[in-house]
């Protein structure tokens, strides 16, 4: 069985990149792509509070994991190439490697049990067995939720961040989604356009969520 310390090295990863692709000469870098990350998954601010927190901590995961530094590789994939060029330990390359190849969408949870939540990619189509190692707590079943998932060696874990959509805004959500692969919509598009009818809610007051998820 894979340790505790497997799933706690990805996260600690997550930290490690973000501190040092922020710094120079990669400043101006993470400026550009947290106003490009903004622009399309919805603006926050700090009296947002929690989603301010949770928004900030999503856009740092696409920097890290997803967006191209540069014109070139994602700043993951730069960590992993340096990784096995300096002989760095199995255990760190391989965490990189699961980083690289993580896997962010819009789930349906479909079942929980014990430390174990079951999911469909309502985007892709799989369906994931999820090791949630912290607490299942406040997950139910026809939850939709934004987060990443990343293979640790033997499970599948998530990584740090969730979206929940409000469930009164469970149909709309899913007619949006299946719009937008009808018209070829990408994954990023319609994940950036569901957290912009979610930040919408938020200012709503998390109310009438069918109808802010509509654009009524």
């Amino acid at each position: 069985m894979p340790s505790e310390g497997s799933a706690g090295l990805i996260h600690t990863l997550i930290d490690r990149l973000a501190v040092e692709f922020s710094e120079e000469p990669y400043r101006d870098e993470i400026a550009g792509a947290r106003e490009d990350y903004f622009n399309q998954a919805g603006k926050v601010f700090e009296d947002d509070g929690d989603l301010f927190e949770g928004r900030m901590a999503s856009f740092v995961e696409w920097y890290v994991l997803e967006r191209p530094l540069q014109g070139g590789p994602p700043p993951v994939l730069r960590a992993l190439e340096r990784a096995n060029q300096n002989g760095e330990p199995d255990q760190t390359r391989r965490a990189l490697a699961a980083l690289a190849t993580s896997h962010r969408s819009v789930f349906d949870l479909a079942q929980v049990a014990g430390d174990t939540v079951e999911m469909e990619d309502l985007l892709g189509g799989a369906r994931f067995k999820v090791t949630e190692r912290r607490s299942t707590i406040g997950f139910e079943v026809g939850d939709l939720i934004e987060t990443r998932l990343c293979w640790e060696g033997q499970r599948i874990v998530f990584t740090k961040t969730f979206l929940f959509h409000p469930r009164d805004a469970r149909d709309v959500a899913i007619d949006l989604i299946d719009a937008g692969l009808e018209k070829g919509a990408s994954r990023a598009d319609i994940i950036f356009q569901l957290a912009r009818r979610h930040i919408l809610w938020h200012r709503h007051g998390h109310v009438n969520a069918a109808r802010v998820y509509k654009g009524a």
